[in-house]
């Protein structure tokens, strides 16, 4: 167990945000994207892209550089179209 330096409050070893005063621990800024129903999809710091399972609640962190990879990969291997079959 640990304590949120900004409220006291006791958290889990593993915690990287208090639950009570929603503050992050590690001291890193994050800008939040939402859906338009207002639903959390992202959050996004200075290197890194935080998205949180819907299911199990882990946070996944994906460094952006590893984004721009794939990015610029998928710009020069497009998917290709599969052949609709007609009867």
């Amino acid at each position: 167990m640990k304590k949120c330096p900004f409220c006291g409050e006791f958290l889990s070893d593993d915690s990287l945000q208090c639950k009570t005063c929603q503050k992050y621990l590690d001291g890193k800024v994050r800008v939040d994207e939402r859906c338009e129903c207002g639903n959390l999809m992202a959050k996004l710091t200075e290197t890194t892209v935080e998205i949180k399972c819907r299911r199990c609640k882990r946070i996944h962190t994906i460094p952006l550089d590893l984004l721009a990879e794939r990015y610029h990969y998928l710009l020069n291997h497009p998917p290709e179209a599969k052949e609709s079959e007609e009867d």
